[in-house]
């Protein structure tokens, strides 16, 4: 199956982006968990995302909920998950979860993994995700959003070259949003600290 994503590049203003950090930073992070399943449950939906357990060799950063429907964030995030799915999608969407602030800094990364894995018994399963890239390339080393390809360089996409969809991805301000089952990955920071969000949709289980 070909790669699934759609960009909008440096779609937020430098501004907004440095306002979102410190308005996260104000809250106590956590260490990051990945998505664990339950034989009885499945994947059981939480206010707080999904059921999850801290793994260390997959995925190393902290992170903080953004619980509150009413912020200013969602309303941000939501509009570019609805604007791509109408683009390029065309999923059926049931509800957003909530928004996830996540900060990696030196030896902080998250391994290749999917956002949606498996079926929920409760007939739903994660369908869209987005990132939104909130820090400067050039302030941190490493920290590459990556989406696995088997193997085989990214191609060029008409005008746009593959190395002009690498630097879109990578810039502060673009938004990605993507199949949650493609794998995908965030390489190891080595110098800086690199800033995001990340959020998911839900919709009834694929047929």
């Amino acid at each position: 199956r070909t790669l699934m994503f759609f960009v909008f590049p440096r779609a937020v203003k430098p501004e907004v982006c440095d306002q979102i950090v410190t308005d996260c930073k104000q809250n106590i992070l956590k260490q990051a968990s990945v998505l664990s399943f339950d034989k009885k449950d499945g994947y059981v939906a939480t206010m707080n995302g999904w059921k999850g357990r801290e793994d260390p060799e997959v995925r190393k950063t902290s992170v903080h909920f953004i619980t509150d429907k009413d912020n200013k964030i969602n309303k941000l995030a939501w509009n570019f998950l609805r604007e791509a799915n109408k683009i390029q999608f065309n999923y059926d969407l049931t509800y957003f979860q909530a928004i996830q602030f996540a900060e990696y800094k030196n030896g902080d990364f998250f391994d290749w993994h999917q956002d949606a894995s498996g079926i929920d018994p409760n007939n739903e399963t994660r369908k869209l995700s987005l990132t939104l890239v909130l820090s400067d390339p050039n302030n941190f080393e490493g920290g590459e959003l990556q989406f696995y390809n088997g193997g085989r360089p990214m191609e060029d996409m008409g005008e746009i070259t593959a190395e002009q969809v690498q630097q879109d991805i990578q810039a502060k301000g673009s938004v990605i949003c993507f199949d949650s089952s493609d794998f995908h990955r965030v390489t190891p920071v080595t110098k800086g600290i690199r800033h995001s969000i990340v959020c998911w949709t839900v919709g009834p289980n694929f047929k």
